[in-house]
């Protein structure tokens, strides 16, 4: 049974990509944990409790809004 994948790719454009990885070289940190905390740090981390609805009738209520740490899950 094959793995159920846990990281996912962005397109950045060339010279974003240039730019991270020679900040990333000099500082001596990888890619993608600079980029995980740095996104961590705009959107809020993960570990934050998500509201989850008191029933089932709310959970269907189409104006519930949705924070992006319950959106996005690094």
């Amino acid at each position: 049974m094959a793995k159920k994948q846990t990281r996912r790719s962005i397109s950045v454009s060339r010279n974003t990509y240039e730019r991270l990885k020679a900040y990333c070289e000099t500082t001596g940190v990888s890619m993608s944990s600079f980029v995980e905390e740095r996104v961590g740090d705009f959107l809020g981390r993960s570990e934050r409790p998500v509201r989850k609805p008191a029933n089932e009738a709310e959970s269907n209520d189409p104006d519930v809004k949705l924070t992006p740490d319950q959106i996005f899950t690094f």
